[in-house]
């Protein structure tokens, strides 16, 4: 099984989405965004590799304008070499990666011109995977579209569009059931009928239900929609922001509620890609949980990325942290303590507290002028942010490494 995340880490600085404005679009600065974006591409697979994430979702953005008629760059030649040197490390290390078009591509629409396009823009995500030489197990994920007060129709039009797909991208392209509108049930219905896979999304499916709430039942049905060639059944998880409207992802995976869900799934065979804000902090997580033979290096090596995120938050549950990293309790224990912690409120004291342990990794390295200007901050109290913003810069400046290399700045 792998578990992945999409398009944009937080713990390296390495993006794939640089672009600019369309009006501004000449072909130097077409090729320089390309270049860094496909450069970034490489380290953040290097990256999860050094994480043991083997699953990755490419930002469509990649390409700058890379479906619109502005874009007549034959990229796929120009860049032929990196492209063919990234899509030979994916496979040389079993990497699996898809891409997700956005909501504006929509097969089944009314309008001819928003089909046109998002057939171009089907083709585009094609061929970026076709020129990275990866097999048909790397997807493109797509929701069916709108229901436009008649869902039997708009399922006969999405499928007289897709005959209107390259084959490459008929073989690459998987659908996913939404929250709104069309259902699981729906989506494998579709799926059967044009000899493509289906994607399980269980939040999706907590707000667009279909008829049978048994995920055994719906795995199974799904399952036969996916082929050999298709690789692992693919699923989206993700735990609902409950702040939020309905199907938003929340900050993080809750551990116990993903081990919940993996005990249920784990009979089959699927990759999951998680849908979440902190990417792949929460696929790390999520990995080692399940890894049930945690070298103490790894557990030593968690606990000092999460360490100052705890206890910012909860100094009690700092201390419980530092007790199951010292015992033999599994690391699965040590990841649910975290979440209690980064599920609680902002405490203004918990918060003063930790940047004031954070200091002393600074206070024998800065100029007084530095510590004069730190302390001003910190004293005020009104704005207690803009001292941890201050500890940042400084650490970037005498390059501390076990704070930049944590959470701290970024959770």
């Amino acid at each position: 099984m792998k578990i992945g995340y999409a398009c944009i880490p937080m713990g390296i600085n390495a993006k794939t989405t640089r672009s600019f404005i369309i009006r501004n679009f000449t072909y130097d600065r077409f090729y320089t965004c390309v270049k860094e974006n496909l450069s970034d591409l490489e380290k953040i697979l290097k990256y999860n590799i050094d994480n043991k994430i083997y699953m990755f979702r490419i930002s469509s953005d990649i390409i700058p304008f890379g479906s619109h008629e502005i874009n007549d760059i034959d990229w796929w030649n120009i860049f032929n070499e990196e492209l063919s040197n990234i899509g030979k490390y994916i496979g040389n290390n079993d990497i699996r990666v898809s891409m997700h078009p956005g909501q504006y591509t929509v097969l089944n629409s009314l309008s001819e011109d928003i089909v046109n396009r998002s057939i171009k823009d089907i083709e585009y995500h094609t061929m970026f995977l076709d020129s990275l030489g990866v097999n048909y197990s790397n997807k493109i994920v797509l929701h069916m579209g709108g229901a436009y007060g008649d869902k039997k129709l708009s399922m006969e039009r999405f499928k007289n569009n897709f005959k209107r797909l390259s084959t490459s991208a008929q073989k690459r392209l998987v659908l996913e059931n939404d929250e709104r509108i069309f259902n699981i049930d729906e989506v494998i219905m579709i799926c059967e009928s044009i000899n493509i896979p289906t994607v399980f999304d269980n939040l999706h499916n907590k707000f667009n239900p279909g008829a049978n709430d048994d995920i055994n039942i719906i795995l199974k049905n799904v399952a036969k929609t996916w082929k050999k060639e298709d690789g692992n059944i693919k699923i989206h998880y993700s735990d609902g922001d409950e702040s939020k409207k309905h199907g938003a992802h929340s900050q993080h995976v809750n551990t116990e509620n993903f081990i919940n869900y993996y005990n249920k799934v784990k009979n089959f065979p699927v990759d999951i890609m998680l849908e979440v804000k902190d990417k792949e902090l929460s696929a790390i997580k999520c990995i080692n949980s399940l890894n049930l033979s945690d070298k103490s290096s790894l557990r030593y090596e968690q606990w000092a990325k999460y360490k100052y995120s705890v206890m910012e938050k909860d100094y009690s549950l700092y201390k419980e942290c530092s007790k199951i990293i010292n015992s033999s309790r599994p690391l699965v224990d040590f990841y649910k303590t975290v979440d209690r912690s980064l599920s609680l409120p902002y405490n203004k004291d918990n918060f003063k507290n930790t940047i004031y342990h954070t200091w002393g990794y600074l206070k024998d390295k800065v100029s007084d002028k530095e510590k004069d200007s730190f302390f001003k901050v910190f004293e005020e109290f009104k704005d207690l942010q803009k001292a941890k913003n201050l500890i940042q810069r400084l650490c970037k400046k005498y390059n501390v490494e076990y704070l930049l290399q944590s959470y701290y700045f970024i959770i």
